[in-house]
């Protein structure tokens, strides 16, 4: 009876045992997981960060006005569709997908992007020169592509949810604008550059807007259809973009024109128009550019140059400029993927 006993008691801890040890790595998987859960943003196109007592503050921009958001987060990126967005904190930058947070594990990194609907995120990072590294959101896994180009400086962006579009010079010598495909993991010519050389690079919704120069000088602002991939002369009379958005079926640029004065203008076939000359007196020209709800232009400005202050303005659909934030003394804006 006594070894039957000890038999049956060896059998139990040989079932209990590996339950309970299983039970608590299953316990502690949980407390990994619930650790990494954060909580999900909703914002609006225009959302910006405000510097305020030391500390960037995020604010959402609804109906005109700009409302201070009880989250104590720095948001730099964020996608509609998804919700994901990119973000910084003490310890660095991390993306959210799906509710999860998930550290930027690179340091001193450039060029850091977040795909449309929130798929993946892109940046690059030394190596030998600056190297592309994306990752997938949706299961933190680092996407490897297998790609023929080397691409100058961080001139790239995403073309769609699946697909980057960058400027660069292919292993057999052709310098042109390339697409790579992440789902079919293919990368095409888009469109080949003979002369000169590209300082600018966006894809908007239905386009991809770039600034070519030659060697000779000669700057152009060229549209590529995504649809159609029919190539198209804009215009020849802007020195130096910062960034470009696309409202209403018309672009619009904050950079510097052919008289070096850094503004805000509209893109046209047939040349630019400047829109905003002395209100505000200084246009912030690295803060880039925002788009509201209505399709009304937002950026950043001054009152003169050296101030301690920034406003918000916003440039309407009929023409009229606003200033719709005075308070901060900076602002930037959250890039908004839709």
């Amino acid at each position: 009876m006594v070894l039957i006993k000890r038999k049956y008691l060896s059998i139990i801890a040989f079932i209990v045992l590996p339950l309970f040890l299983f039970g608590c790595s299953t316990a502690s998987n949980k407390a990994d997981a619930a650790s990494n859960v954060t909580e999900e943003i909703s914002l609006n196109p225009g959302a910006m960060l405000k510097s305020e007592e030391g500390k960037y503050n995020l604010y959402n921009y609804d109906d005109g006005k700009y409302l201070k958001m009880d989250v104590d987060k720095v948001i730099l990126a964020y996608d509609k569709e998804s919700s994901n967005y990119i973000g910084i904190n003490d310890d660095g930058k991390y993306f959210v997908s799906k509710g999860n947070k998930y550290d930027i594990k690179d340091n001193d990194i450039s060029g850091l992007k977040l795909s449309k609907e929130g798929k993946y995120i892109s940046y690059f990072i030394q190596d030998n020169g600056l190297k592309l590294k994306i990752y997938n959101t949706f299961n933190n896994t680092e996407k490897k592509i297998n790609s023929n180009v080397t691409i100058s400086g961080t001139l790239y962006d995403w073309y769609n949810k699946d697909t980057l579009i960058y400027y660069g010079v292919s292993n057999d010598g052709i310098n042109g604008l390339f697409t790579y495909d992440l789902k079919e993991d293919k990368e095409k010519l888009l469109y080949k550059i003979n002369e000169g050389f590209l300082a600018y690079l966006k894809a908007t919704e239905n386009d991809i807007l770039f600034l070519q120069i030659t060697l000779e000088n000669k700057r152009t602002i060229m549209v590529i259809d995504k649809d159609t991939k029919n190539v198209k002369k804009l215009s020849s009379t802007m020195d130096e973009i910062k960034d470009v958005v696309k409202s209403n079926d018309k672009y619009y640029a904050i950079g510097k024109g052919k008289d070096n004065v850094e503004s805000l203008y509209e893109l046209k076939t047939d040349g630019i128009k400047r829109v905003v000359y002395d209100f505000p007196a200084i246009i912030e020209v690295e803060k880039g550019l925002a788009l509201d709800d209505n399709g009304d232009v937002l950026f950043i400005g001054s009152k003169k140059r050296g101030s301690t202050g920034q406003q918000i303005y916003k440039y309407s659909s009929d023409g009229t400029i606003s200033r719709i934030e005075d308070t901060g003394t900076d602002y930037t804006f959250v890039e908004y993927i839709k």
